[in-house]
C-alpha cells in the first residue's frame, strides 16, 4: 500500500507547526467547565452516543451542517451540501436527479449509513445505498456525519460512518405561534420548484403536542446525460412529511412520523449492443427512465421508570424501483426493512465522574422482490431477520472522556457476528484536545447482489458472504483567536476483509458480485478550518487526502486522492442580506472502461473545481428573496465515467412566511 508521500507529510507539519507552538505555549489543561478559557457554548451531538454529547468530548471523528450554514450555502442541490464536509465524495451519473451516491473515507456507497430523523433511509432494494438526489427540496434542519466503523452502535452498512439528517423539529416551545411557509423558485433548464410548510403547537393539560407538515413539488427538463448528442434528460420529484409528537413532563415523548418520496429521472444508456458499433461502451442518447419511491415511517415513544430512561421505535423503511427503456417497464425492484428497537439508558453521577450506560435490543426483518418483464426465471423473492444486543457504556471528567460500545448481531442468513468501538478525547491545553477512536464494522451483501437480475446486465450471487473491516484514527483539534477560529487535523486507517466486487466474465459478460480474497485497504488525513471574521464574515475550509487500494494493490474507482473546498459567507444589511461563494475540488481518479476496442480496464476521470454562488436578503419579516448558481465557471466534467455533469445553472426564488 502507497502512504503518504514525504512532501505530503512536510506540508502537514508545516500548517501544524504554528499552531503547536501557539498551543503548548498555552496554559495547562482545563480541568473543569468553570475554566474561563473554555468556550462557553459548545456544540451539541446526538449521533455520537445514546445520549447528546458535547462536541469537545467526543472521541470520534464527526461533522454537522445546521440551518444557519445551509443559508449560508443558499443551495438546492445536496450533493453540494455533502461535498462542503471533509471525507465525502459524492459521485453524481450526470444531470441533476441523477443517481447521487456518497463515501465516507473510501468506502463503498452501501458502507454509509444514512438516517433521516433516526430511521435508516438506505434503500433496502436497489443496492442497499442511499441516493442524494431523493433529498431535492427537503427542509432540512440539520446534518451531522460520525466518521469510521459504527458496526458496534449501528449495525450492518456502517463501515465507513454514519450520516444523520434532521427535519424534525422537537422545539415544543408554547409561545411560538403557528406557521405557514410558501417557497417558489425557478431558473435554467426548465427548473421549477415550489415547497408547503405548516407547524403548529398546542397545550394539552401537562403535555405539548407539536404537529409539522411539508410538501416539495421540482421538475426539470435536466440535461444530456451523454457527451454525444444533445437530448434532455429530465428530473421529476415529489415528496411530503409530516410530524405528530406528544411531549410530556419528565422526558415523555411519543409521536408519528412519515416521509414520502416519489422521483422520477430520465437518463442514457451505456452501448452494450451486439455485434459492436463505433460507441460501443460508451453512454448514448437513448430512451430510459428509472422511477423510485420510498416510505418511511416511524412510531416513538420515550418514557422514564426511576433513573431509567426507556425508548422505543417502530419503523418501517419500504421502496420501490421501476426501469423502463422506450416506455415499456423492463424490471423492477421492492424492498422492505421493518425494525423494533428498544434502549434504556441512565446515568450515574458523582462529584468528579458522569457515568452513562444504554442497554438495547433490535428486531429487524428484511425483504426483497426482483421483477423481470421478459425472464421469468428472474423473478424472485427473498426474506431475512436478525436479532440484535447491544451496549454502550459513557464516561466523561472534566474535559476528558471514554467510550465503549459492543454489539452481538443473530442472523437469519448468515454467521453471528459480534462487533466492538472504542473511543477517547483528551484536552491537552485549555485550546486543545487529542481525538482517537477504533472500531470495527461489517455489511451483509444486499438482496441485490445476492438475487438481483437485469436483463442483459446483472446477473446475482446467492453464495456471497458479509463484509467486515476494522479501523482506527487519531486527530487533534483546537480553538485559537479567543475561540474565533477552530480547525482539526485527524489520520485515519482502515482494512476490509472479503470486499464484495462486480465482475464481468465472458462469454455473457453480464455483471456479478463476488467476494475478493484478501484485504483492501484505506487511509488519509482529513482537515478542516473555520473562522469568524468579525460579525459579517465567516469561513469553512477542507481537504481530504485519500489512499484507497482494492486486494490487489490497485486504485479503488471513483475516490479522488485530493479533494476539498472553501466557503465564504457574508451578512449585510444589517443580517438581513446573505452573501456566499464557494469553492469546490474533486480530484484526479480512476473509473472502469468498457470499450472493448481498447486494452485498458480503467480510466482516468480528470479533477476539476467548481464555483457557486448565492445571495438572499429579507425584504420584510415575511419575505426573503434569493439567487443561487453553480457551476458559473461553466465546467465540463464527469464524475461516472461517461456520464456528462450540468454545466451552468441559476435560479431565482423567494420565500414568503405567514
Amino acid at each position: 500500500m502507497n502512504n503518504p508521500s514525504s512532501s505530503t507529510c512536510s506540508a502537514i507539519l508545516f500548517f501544524l507547526s504554528p499552531l503547536i507552538t501557539l498551543f503548548t505555549n498555552s496554559s495547562a489543561v482545563a480541568e473543569d467547565d468553570d475554566n474561563p478559557n473554555v468556550r462557553a457554548v459548545e456544540e451539541i451531538i446526538v449521533v455520537a452516543h445514546h445520549t447528546p454529547t458535547t462536541a469537545n468530548l467526543i472521541g470520534s471523528s464527526i461533522s454537522a451542517l445546521d440551518t444557519e450554514d445551509f443559508s449560508d450555502r443558499i443551495t438546492f442541490n445536496p450533493a453540494a451540501l455533502f461535498r462542503s464536509l471533509p471525507s465525502l465524495n459524492v459521485s453524481q451519473t450526470g444531470p441533476f436527479g441523477g443517481l447521487t451516491e456518497v463515501r465516507v473515507r473510501g468506502s463503498e456507497s452501501n458502507h454509509t449509513l444514512v438516517l433521516i430523523d433516526g430511521v435508516e433511509a438506505n434503500d433496502p432494494a436497489n443496492g442497499a445505498a442511499f441516493n442524494l438526489a431523493t433529498l431535492s427540496g427537503t427542509s432540512i434542519k440539520r446534518i451531522e456525519v460520525l466518521r469510521g466503523p459504527q458496526s458496534a452502535r449501528y449495525g450492518s452498512e456502517a463501515i465507513g460512518g454514519v450520516i444523520a439528517i434532521t427535519t424534525r423539529d422537537g422545539s415544543t416551545d408554547l409561545n411560538a405561534e403557528p406557521s405557514v411557509g410558501l417557497g417558489l423558485e425557478s431558473g435554467s433548464h426548465g427548473f421549477h420548484q415550489g415547497q408547503l410548510n405548516a407547524g403548529f403547537q398546542q397545550l394539552l393539560k401537562s403535555a405539548k403536542w407539536r404537529t409539522h407538515i411539508s410538501a416539495t413539488r421540482a421538475l426539470t427538463n435536466g440535461s444530456n446525460a451523454s457527451f454525444l448528442g444533445s437530448e434532455s434528460d429530465g428530473y421529476q420529484n415529489r415528496s411530503w412529511n409530516a410530524d405528530s409528537t406528544l411531549y410530556w413532563p419528565d422526558d415523555g415523548e411519543l409521536g408519528l412520523s412519515v416521509r414520502q418520496t416519489r422521483g422520477s429521472t430520465d437518463g442514457d444508456p451505456q452501448d452494450f449492443a451486439f455485434p459492436a458499433t463505433p460507441t460501443q461502451g460508451l453512454v448514448i442518447d437513448g430512451d430510459e427512465n428509472n422511477a423510485v419511491s420510498q416510505r418511511l415511517a416511524a412510531l416513538r415513544g420515550r418514557t422514564r421508570t426511576g433513573a431509567w430512561l426507556h425508548e422505543v421505535m417502530l419503523s418501517q423503511n419500504a421502496s420501490r424501483t421501476r426501469f423502463r427503456t422506450n416506455g415499456e417497464e423492463n424490471s423492477g425492484l421492492r424492498g422492505r426493512v421493518s425494525k423494533v428497537e428498544w434502549m434504556a439508558s441512565r446515568a450515574f453521577n458523582s462529584n468528579v465522574l458522569t457515568h452513562s450506560l444504554a442497554l438495547g435490543m433490535q428486531y429487524e426483518q428484511r425483504r426483497f422482490r426482483n421483477f423481470s418483464a421478459s425472464f421469468a426465471g428472474a423473478n424472485h423473492r427473498a426474506k431475512d431477520q436478525q436479532r440484535s444486543q447491544f451496549i454502550e457504556y459513557l464516561l466523561r471528567m472534566g474535559q476528558r472522556s471514554f467510550s465503549v460500545n459492543a454489539r452481538h448481531d443473530n442472523n437469519q442468513s448468515f454467521a453471528n457476528l459480534t462487533t466492538w468501538r472504542v473511543t477517547a478525547t483528551q484536552a491537552i491545553t485549555a485550546n486543545t484536545r487529542t481525538h482517537a477512536s477504533w472500531g470495527q464494522g461489517s455489511a451483509n451483501p444486499t438482496f441485490f447482489e445476492l438475487f438481483g437480475f437485469i436483463p442483459d446486465s446483472f446477473l446475482g450471487n446467492p453464495d456471497l458472504k458479509p463484509e467486515t473491516s476494522r479501523g482506527w484514527d487519531l486527530g487533534l483539534a483546537a480553538d485559537f483567536c479567543s475561540g474565533a477560529c477552530r480547525a482539526d487535523i485527524t489520520y485515519f486507517r482502515s482494512t476490509l476483509n472479503d470486499e464484495v466486487t462486480t465482475t464481468f466474465a465472458p462469454p455473457t459478460f453480464l455483471a456479478k458480485a463476488v467476494n475478493i480474497e484478501g484485504s483492501s485497504r484505506r487511509d488519509g488525513w482529513e482537515a478542516t478550518f473555520g473562522a469568524d471574521i468579525g460579525s459579517a464574515v465567516a469561513l469553512d475550509a477542507h481537504w481530504t487526502w485519500l489512499y484507497s487500494e482494492d486486494a490487489a494493490g490497485e486504485p479503488e474507482v471513483r475516490r479522488p486522492r485530493r479533494s476539498g473546498g472553501v466557503n465564504l459567507g457574508y451578512a449585510f444589511a444589517g443580517d438581513k442580506g446573505r452573501a456566499s461563494v464557494s469553492w469546490v475540488y474533486h480530484g484526479d481518479m480512476q473509473d472502469n472502461e468498457f470499450i472493448l476496442a481498447t486494452p485498458e480496464v480503467r480510466a482516468n476521470i480528470k479533477g476539476v473545481s467548481l464555483v457557486n454562488l448565492g445571495i438572499s436578503y429579507e425584504a420584510s419579516t415575511h419575505t426573503t428573496a434569493f439567487v443561487r448558481a453553480q457551476n458559473v465557471l461553466d465546467k465540463e466534467y464527469q464524475q461516472v465515467l461517461g456520464f456528462k455533469a450540468p454545466g451552468a445553472t441559476a435560479s431565482i426564488g423567494v420565500i414568503f412566511s405567514l
